[in-house]
């Protein structure tokens, strides 16, 4: 293992960290889903999630990476001369949405489509805009500087499940599973061919990783049965990842909740070829993700980004309740390179911005790889406490 670079840009420790490499510290990220904390940090909302102020933020919080997702993101909230109302939207696929106080920077979807010919249609020949790739070309432009404060770009984009359960809701295709299982392979392959040209037109504006937010988990298990997600779902995903790893890309899978039983499938993906992604987030600790477990098992395949409790750790009054966080996750996960701090959602409301900022200032003073644990050590991360 080489010695730590002195003097790395912030680009370099994330790429560093994809490459399973110990950089000066490890490396801090997170997706800021509070519009209050571009109005302190640097004095505007984004409400549009342009790209340039979200790395903007992301270097005035010391941060080493930004997400921007892309302008057609699955019910990401566009300018309001595109609004069909004072507070509704509809995207290109014909899906309504509210947008609310709280709701930003997504609507709620209120007028969902049904499930048949007609959507598949709609999908098909949906038209993927230069338009949509505004905010990645700003972002790369602010955040690829070739400077000391240079900085990595992630670009948000979907997959066929969360892209389905968005605009059509979880019951409707649950309903498709039994009512009508071809027609939802039809639509999976079709959604997935969508979002795969839109990733890598990403690729090709020079992200350093694609942000894939995939939700498959709530609190305790996946979304949709195990057995359903293998038929329906994880196949078209393995395919997508492929083809953006032969392009050059970086794939991260962003999901929320327990998806702890399809973790075996995940990795099998990743087990021919150029097939898998390359990081996982959130690892939902609320939800029962054990970072420690899944290190031990996959630490070498996928760089891990998450496991700070964003629930009820990082609205905690008591800081050293962060810190106690932070330092779990580093004596759990960072005894290697292949480790990004983050939380186990985001910079979400209801954080208090003073949190946001002790997190990151004790993340990367803290952010010292770990030595490696003892075998009483280890038993006590598996078990879910240091």
């Amino acid at each position: 293992m080489e010695s730590p670079s002195p003097a790395l840009t912030p680009r370099k420790r994330i790429l560093m960290a994809f490459d399973h490499q110990k950089a000066d510290r490890i490396p801090v990220f997170d997706v800021a889903n509070n519009p209050e904390l571009f109005k302190e940090m640097i004095g505007m909302e984004n409400p549009w999630s342009d790209g340039a102020p979200t790395v903007l933020l992301a270097k005035k919080l010391g941060l080493d990476a930004a997400m921007v997702p892309v302008r057609n993101y699955t019910a990401l909230i566009p300018r309001p001369e595109f609004w069909t109302g004072p507070s509704s939207f509809k995207d290109r696929f014909g899906v309504g949405y509210t947008v609310s106080e709280t709701s930003w920077p997504l609507g709620m979807p209120t007028i969902e489509p049904a499930l048949d010919r007609e959507f598949l249609d709609v999908i098909r020949h949906a038209v993927i805009t230069n338009d949509d790739f505004d905010p990645i070309e700003d972002a790369v432009r602010a955040g690829h500087t070739a400077s000391f404060d240079e900085i990595a770009v992630f670009a948000g984009v979907r997959s066929a499940f969360s892209f389905l359960t968005v605009s059509a809701g979880l019951v409707g295709v649950s309903l498709l599973i039994y009512e009508d299982p071809d027609l939802l392979h039809e639509l999976v392959e079709a959604a997935t061919d969508y979002w795969t040209q839109v990733g890598l037109r990403a690729i090709e504006l020079g992200v350093d990783a694609l942000y894939v937010a995939n939700d498959m988990g709530m609190n305790g298990s996946t979304l949709i049965s195990p057995t359903h997600l293998r038929e329906f779902f994880l196949p078209a995903f393995a395919r997508q990842c492929t083809v953006w790893k032969k392009a050059g890309g970086r794939v991260i899978l962003h999901s929320c909740g327990n998806i702890e039983a399809i973790l075996p499938d995940l990795a099998a993906m990743g087990s021919h070829g150029l097939g898998g992604f390359d990081g996982l987030n959130n690892l939902q600790s609320h939800a029962g993700m054990n970072i420690a477990s899944v290190k031990e098992r996959y630490g070498r395949q996928w760089t891990l980004i998450g496991n700070v409790d964003a629930t009820t750790v990082m609205t905690s009054s008591r800081l050293e309740d962060i810190d106690e966080a932070i330092l779990s996750v580093i004596q759990c996960a960072g005894d290697e390179g292949g480790l990004i701090l983050a939380t186990d959602h985001s910079f979400h409301k209801g954080i208090p911005i003073e949190n946001v900022l002790h997190f990151i200032e004790r993340a990367k003073t803290m952010g010292r790889y770990s030595s490696g644990l003892s075998d009483r050590e280890k038993k006590t991360c598996m078990e879910g406490s240091v």
